[in-house]
């Protein structure tokens, strides 16, 4: 393939400022910040979540998780649940509001990807999904190897 690493550069930059700008056209509708989306999104779909765990589901630098669950918190769309004796004993929980929020933003993802696979069969998805976790395994591999 010609110049491979531009048409794939190009696809991954041209996709995720698509997302990006859907995120931000999402969030639009609450007025709350881009940041907030996927925490808010995470809790959500998954429930409370520890700050460990939401940095993980995120993809995000553990110091900007932080401080966007404070600024939840502050907001009011989280709250803290304390769990006696567990390891990870603080976990984040939606508030009200921040269940609105969360399932008008689900709902929204879900219209995202099923307009963005539109007309992709199932398994051409599986293929693609399998190709990026591979892809994003490969390069995870090259980045360990050069530090």
């Amino acid at each position: 393939m010609k110049d491979g690493f531009l048409k794939f550069t190009t696809l991954i930059t041209d996709i995720t400022r698509k997302i990006r700008r859907i995120i931000s056209e999402t969030v639009a509708q609450y007025e709350i910040k881009r940041s907030y989306a996927l925490p808010l999104y995470f809790l959500y779909k998954n429930g409370p979540q520890s700050a460990a765990k939401l940095t993980k589901l995120c993809a995000e630098d553990k110091a900007n998780v932080s401080r966007t669950l404070r600024a939840l918190e502050d907001d009011g769309y989280i709250v803290r649940e304390e769990r006696a004796g567990a390891r990870s004993r603080v976990r984040f929980a939606l508030s009200e509001e921040g269940m609105e929020i969360g399932g008008y933003l689900a709902r929204r993802m879900v219209e995202a990807v099923r307009g963005a696979t539109d007309g992709i069969g199932l398994d051409e998805l599986e293929v693609m999904y399998s190709v990026l976790g591979r892809i994003d395994a490969n390069l995870a591999e090259l980045f360990d190897k050069s530090n």
